[in-house]
């Protein structure tokens, strides 16, 4: 499983996040509650964890994933050190900042084409007894296909000329 993120995550940023590509991050890959998690310690070090219950998942869900993570580190690059601190505090004890950080990661992960990947772990997610409790913090799927389509980046699936 490991080699599979290693190979998405290497594409990821090399085709969508270049401002990540001169940064190291620790992709580690073990057993988690969730199916993911990024996290900065400044000045350097970037983690993303990524849970062994993903392993079935498809490719495009596990992209997803993978692609919300990144988008994260994306917009704590953007945050710079002290920004960031301050956000984190708040992470910890504000449930709107949670929110309101996981809803602005996945519209940078749709805004960088990946609407319909996010949209599979989505309904996964959903289906998932262990997310129960941050469901709410994340866009739906209903929302996830409005914004895509408003920003033009819902494209229709393979295999399908109407969708």
């Amino acid at each position: 499983m490991r080699e599979r993120v290693m190979k998405i995550s290497a594409r990821l940023v090399s085709d969508s996040f270049p401002a990540l590509q001169e940064k190291k991050i620790f992709i580690i890959v073990t057993w988690f509650r969730f199916f993911a998690l990024s996290l900065w310690i400044p000045p350097w070090i970037r983690f993303i964890l990524i849970s062994t219950r993903t392993k079935n998942f498809p490719d495009t869900a596990l992209t997803g994933i993978i692609a919300h993570e990144l988008s994260h580190q994306e917009r704590y690059l953007n945050m710079g050190i002290r920004k960031y601190i301050l956000f984190t505090l708040g992470f910890v004890f504000s449930q709107k900042v949670r929110e309101d950080e996981e809803k602005a990661t996945d519209r940078l992960t749709i805004e960088k084409g990946y609407g319909r990947n996010i949209y599979e772990v989505s309904r996964l997610s959903l289906a998932d007894s262990n997310h129960r409790r941050i469901n709410a913090n994340y866009l739906t799927p209903d929302e996830i296909r409005s914004y895509s389509e408003k920003i033009g980046k819902w494209e229709p699936s393979e295999g399908s000329d109407t969708e």
